[in-house]
């Protein structure tokens, strides 16, 4: 009986201590040049709701943000990116963790910061720096990996692609047998995978 009043103790601080996140808020990227506000604003949203998948933080919605900053009577400007504004943001929306960044494309190159604030010490606690260089459209994914890496859930895929008759395909060993026409290897300029155990 003993045993069995432990385990569950430790198994509902367990679950106690999985259901504390720290509260997190996202402020508007700043655009430093090549895209619009909107674009930035639509890129902001995609990271907010990345951060929020990664399950690392309790992410306060926009809509909040804004209602508490208006009851607050504050005004959120442009250049609220630093950390000082972010501290006094975090503060006023009982945020633990603030997320801040920055966008620029030069020529068909985009570059992206983002970076984690502690609104108690002021400190930025992380930084992840990407350049992507193609199709707008393409921004989206590496948002999704951005957010897994600053909140470090991050975990590298160990897909392999394999290139037939102009196809790819992903897989393993199987796949490649399979590609390959019963024989491994066969997936053109890649190494051949290890053969199946």
């Amino acid at each position: 009986m003993k045993t069995f009043i432990i385990f569950f103790a430790l198994a509902v601080c367990s679950l106690s201590a999985q259901e504390k996140k720290s509260t997190a808020a996202v402020l508007d990227f700043r655009v430093i040049s090549g895209i619009t506000a909107q674009e930035a604003a639509a890129l902001t949203s995609k990271f907010r709701n990345s951060v929020a998948r990664t399950g690392k933080f309790a992410v306060i919605e926009r809509e909040k943000m804004d209602q508490i900053l208006k009851e607050q009577d504050f005004k959120m400007t442009d250049m609220c990116n630093s950390a000082e504004c972010a501290v006094q943001v975090g503060q006023l929306l009982a945020a633990e963790k603030m997320l801040t960044g920055d966008i620029g494309k030069v020529g068909s190159t985009y570059s992206i910061t983002v970076r984690i604030i502690n609104v108690t010490t002021s400190r930025v606690e992380a930084v992840q720096e990407d350049e992507y260089k193609g199709d707008p459209d393409g921004l989206l994914t590496r948002f999704d990996i951005l957010a897994q890496k600053i909140t470090g859930t991050y975990k590298k895929s160990n897909t392999k692609w394999y290139i037939l008759g102009g196809v790819l395909a992903a897989g393993g060993a199987a796949a490649a047998v399979l590609l390959g026409g019963g024989k491994s290897g066969g997936a053109s300029g890649f190494p051949s995978p290890p053969k199946p155990q």
